[in-house]
């Protein structure tokens, strides 16, 4: 009788491959899919987060009769995001800000140093104010050039919800380089006070909130390797006239070629009411392939977002809604307005 040996069962080579084929084809299909339900989860997040504080806005709309101001009457206060601390339940940390006993800044600009009694606050990050699909450190050290006590950078927690001060344009179309140290046809501005009432364009057709990517503070390359999330600083040559007015000559949008400096603050403090770093107007449209442009305290700041095709934003009457990058200007700038009178389809 013949005895055959068995051999223990294997893969061939070729058998092999092919099942490193499959897989791979599989994680191909399986991938993108994937993405985009993260990209799903992350955007309603950021939607959910959006709505906490246009509500938070609204309760404090309701306990003090507007809305909160921005930053007083110059840039060197509170944010309005943190005013709205106690209604989005943080009201510990809401507690620690007075704004009439215990001022954010200290001295005069460009020498304003964070109050001490500030510096902890500063620093700690609120997941409310912070978009899950930026995948920027929340908390840096390099915040402008504000210095903490004793010459060192301020360690700050950043935001990438903003605050909407209008077109920055003036009332007759042209550019005012979005100067908000006076009135403007949004809802903030330095030392607003604004009621939803006086919103005539109806609340429904008015943003409130947008999004924007947090900079990249003083880590961005030299020379700069796009546009998202930078500032750049076209204040050479320009003096600052009457506020309200700009600067002379007006910013445009393409004053980033003339490049002379980069500012990569966005977003950078929470806490700060700086036009730059907590607010957006809409000369320029959402994701705009243009950088920020700014000049003494005045600029151009678009929202901005990773999700494709778009921008989360919040409108006055607490809504929550997805805008498109090829939202017509004008009616993106229309919808910024609290009393432009522009009839509105849908967008």
């Amino acid at each position: 009788m013949t005895i055959r040996s068995r051999l223990p069962w294997a893969f061939t080579l070729i058998e092999l491959l092919v099942v490193i084929a499959i897989i791979a084809i599989l994680i191909g299909l399986l991938l993108p899919a994937v993405q985009k339900v993260r990209e799903a989860a992350a955007r309603l997040k950021s939607q959910n987060n959006l709505k906490q504080i246009a509500l938070a806005m609204h309760n404090y709309e309701n306990a003090h009769g507007h809305l909160p101001g921005m930053a007083g009457i110059t840039s060197l206060g509170f944010s309005p995001q943190a005013l709205v601390l106690p209604y989005i339940e943080q009201e510990a940390l809401g507690r620690t800000i007075d704004p009439v006993n215990q001022p954010l800044l200290l001295g005069s600009w460009p020498f304003a140093a964070l109050n001490p009694v500030y510096v902890n606050v500063a620093a700690t990050p609120i997941s409310t104010f912070l978009c899950p699909a930026d995948n920027q450190p929340p908390v840096n050290n390099t915040v402008h050039r504000l210095p903490a006590v004793g010459g060192n950078f301020v360690t700050a927690a950043g935001i990438s919800y903003m605050v909407c001060t209008g077109t920055g344009l003036n009332p007759d179309g042209s550019s005012r380089s979005g100067d908000i140290r006076a009135m403007t046809d949004g809802l903030f501005w330095y030392g607003s006070r604004t009621r939803l009432t006086d919103i005539a364009d109806g609340t429904s057709n008015t943003l409130m909130l947008s999004q924007a990517l947090l900079g990249r503070y003083n880590t961005e390359p030299d020379p700069p390797t796009g546009p998202r999330r930078q500032t750049i600083n076209a204040g050479n040559h320009r003096p600052l006239p009457t506020p309200g007015m700009g600067v002379d000559p007006q910013l445009t949008a393409t004053n980033y070629l003339d490049y002379p400096g980069r500012w990569g603050g966005r977003g950078s403090m929470w806490i700060w009411g700086n036009i730059g770093t907590t607010s957006f107007n809409t000369f320029l449209r959402p994701n705009d392939p243009n950088p920020d442009v700014t000049a003494h305290g005045n600029g151009f700041f678009a929202a901005r977002s990773n999700f494709s095709g778009g921008v989360n934003v919040a409108l006055a009457d607490g809504s929550v809604r997805f805008v498109r990058d090829t939202i017509n200007i004008a009616t993106w700038r229309a919808l910024s307005t609290r009393a432009g009178g522009e009839v509105l389809n849908d967008f």
